[in-house]
C-alpha cells in the first residue's frame, strides 16, 4: 500500500506535466488543464469558504426599518431569475422519487457533455448554463417582455414594470451575474430591446451566486467572459459576438473564498446608488435565487412577514421593488420597501 501511494505523485504529475507541455501548443489541452485547476479551486471553496449566511448573520444588521421617517434616497429594481441551468437540470429538476430515479442517468449524461465541452473551455458543473428547458423558459420570457405572449395581469405596477422591462417606458439598464446562466438569460429574454436600442448589458461580479456549490464559480477571467459556447444558436444568430453585447469593465472575476456572500450584495446596493451608469435609471437584474432571497432577508424590516424572505423567485421570474437608502446616527442604511414589491413574471416558488 505504501509503494501504491508513494506512485500518486507520478500518477497525477506526469499526465499534469504532458498538459502543460500540449498546452502551448493546444488549445484544447490549455482548456484542459484550466479546467482540471478550476475544479480544484471550486473544491477549495466549497470546503473553506463562509459564503451562505445564516439567520443570525443577517440579524446582526441594523434593522433597515430605522430608516422610516427619515430622508431617503430611492431606485427602482426588477429582480429577474436566471432560467433553467444544467445543473437544476441534473440535480434539482422534479419531485423526490423523481430526482432519485432519473439522477443517475442525469449525471451520467452531464459527465458524457462535461467532458464534450471541456476542450472547448466550456462546462456543465462549473458555471452552469442555462439547459435546453432553460433555453425555452428564456424564450417564453423573451415572448412576454415583447407583449407576444398574454400574462395574468397581476397589477397596475407589473404592467408599468413590463414596459420598463421591454424598454418603452423610462430610462432603464441591464445587469447581470458574471454566470453564463445569468448572461444567457437576459440576452435571449431581452434580445427585442437588445436589437432595437443597441445597448449592452453590464456585467457585475457582485452580483455572483452567494453558495458554495461548484456551479457558482464562474469560468469568466477579470473583465472576460464565460464561454458562452451555445448562446450564438440559442439566438439563432451564427454571427453572434459577446462582446459586443457585454461591458464587463465590471467584472473582477472569481469571487474571493474567505469573503462572506453578504459583504457582496451590501457592494451592489451601493452600485445602484453610487454608480453613474445607474443614475435615474431602473435597474434590471439578471441574477440569482439565493442571492435575491437573501437581498430582501437583509433590506427588508426584520419585523416585516413576505414570502420573498422564505422563497427563491422561480426560474425566469420577475419582481419589481424600490431600494431606499439614507443615513441614521451616521450610519448608511438600506431598506426595501415592502409596500413597493409588485411580482411581475412568475412569482414565487411554492
Amino acid at each position: 500500500m505504501a509503494a501504491l501511494l508513494g506512485q500518486v505523485p507520478i500518477f497525477v504529475g506526469v499526465p499534469i506535466a504532458m498538459l502543460g507541455l500540449l498546452s502551448t501548443v493546444s488549445p484544447a489541452a490549455a482548456n484542459t488543464l484550466q479546467k482540471i485547476f478550476q475544479f480544484w479551486r471550486a473544491m477549495a471553496h466549497l470546503m473553506l469558504s463562509n459564503e451562505s449566511p445564516g439567520k443570525s448573520t443577517i440579524k446582526q444588521l441594523p434593522d433597515p426599518d430605522q430608516l422610516i421617517n427619515h430622508k431617503t434616497e430611492k431606485v427602482n429594481i426588477i429582480f429577474v431569475r436566471h432560467c433553467e441551468s444544467t445543473w437544476n437540470e441534473v440535480f434539482n429538476r422534479g419531485n423526490l422519487v423523481e430526482r432519485l430515479l432519473m439522477m443517475p442517468f442525469r449525471v451520467a449524461r452531464a459527465l458524457f457533455n462535461e467532458a464534450l465541452q471541456t476542450p472547448m473551455g466550456g462546462s456543465i458543473f462549473l458555471d452552469s448554463p442555462i439547459s435546453v428547458e432553460g433555453t425555452a423558459q428564456a424564450r417564453m420570457l423573451l415572448a412576454i417582455v415583447e407583449g407576444k405572449e398574454a400574462v395574468e395581469k397581476k397589477s397596475d405596477d407589473a404592467e408599468k414594470s413590463l414596459k420598463i422591462l421591454r424598454g418603452t417606458e423610462g430610462k432603464s439598464i441591464l445587469v447581470s451575474s458574471n454566470l453564463q446562466r445569468c448572461l444567457e438569460t437576459i440576452v435571449i429574454g431581452f434580445w427585442g430591446r437588445l436589437q432595437r436600442s443597441g445597448e449592452r448589458v453590464y456585467v457585475l461580479s457582485d452580483l455572483q451566486e452567494t453558495s458554495a456549490n461548484v456551479d457558482t464559480m464562474t469560468l469568466s477571467k477579470p473583465k472576460g467572459l464565460p464561454p458562452l459556447l451555445s448562446l450564438g444558436a440559442a439566438l439563432e444568430d451564427e454571427k453572434f459576438e459577446p462582446e459586443k453585447r457585454f461591458e464587463a469593465s465590471q467584472n473582477m472575476g472569481q469571487k474571493q473564498i474567505f469573503e462572506p456572500g453578504v459583504t457582496r450584495i451590501a457592494r451592489f446596493a451601493g452600485w445602484c446608488f453610487d454608480a453613474k451608469e445607474a443614475s435615474g435609471s431602473t435597474i434590471i437584474v439578471s441574477g440569482h435565487s439565493l442571492y435575491f432571497k437573501t437581498f430582501f432577508q437583509m433590506y427588508l424590516g426584520r419585523s416585516v412577514d413576505h414570502v420573498c424572505k422564505k422563497k427563491k423567485i422561480v426560474n425566469a421570474g420577475a419582481v419589481a421593488f424600490t431600494l431606499e437608502r439614507g443615513t441614521v446616527d451616521g450610519k448608511l442604511l438600506y431598506r426595501i420597501d415592502p409596500s413597493s414589491i409588485s411580482v411581475v413574471v412568475g412569482g414565487f416558488s411554492k
